[in-house]
């Protein structure tokens, strides 16, 4: 199965949408604009929420705590590495390649790749296809996807506001 994200360059929601194939909007993502820490909801196309992500804030690195219909399911940590990011999840699922670049692959606690992300740099705003092989863990691949991406974006925000 193949998804695709759009994110829109300007958005005073922090909202974007999840598509399939037939361009067929399957999650919402929705993120508050103002909070202490990240606090993100995913939506199915029906409006209902099907999973909630959670920053943990007074630690050196972020923090994500995963809850998937209404249950705590595991924690996303970041590593403290200045040239790389690298994420640690407490589900025992493994994210390989360039979380940077939101080129990667998740691999479950068998060691299988279940799902592989893919950014497109030629749209506006940012477009990337994520392709579901395993999609038994559906909800715990898109949480995974969605905490690291706004990390990223939150991250590259942060520097490029610094440097101005």
């Amino acid at each position: 199965m193949k998804l695709f994200v759009k994110e829109k360059l300007f958005s005073i929601h922090n909202r974007y949408y999840i598509y399939n194939e037939n361009e067929e909007m399957v999650y919402e993502i929705e993120s508050k604009a103002i909070s202490i820490g990240d606090k993100t909801t995913i939506y199915d196309k029906d409006h209902n929420v099907v999973a909630y992500i959670e920053q943990e804030i007074f630690h050196l690195t972020p923090h994500y705590n995963v809850y998937i219909e209404n249950e705590y399911k595991y924690q996303i940590k970041k590593k403290f590495q200045i040239f790389k990011n690298d994420y640690e999840l407490s589900n025992s699922y493994k994210v390989d390649g360039s979380t940077f670049n939101l080129n990667f692959a998740i691999i479950n606690n068998y060691g299988k790749t279940v799902a592989l992300v893919n950014r497109k740099f030629l749209s506006i705003g940012d477009k990337y296809q994520i392709e579901i092989i395993d999609e038994k863990d559906i909800y715990t691949i898109l949480t995974i996807i969605v905490a690291i991406t706004n990390d990223v974006d939150r991250s590259q925000s942060n520097s490029s506001n610094s440097s101005n």
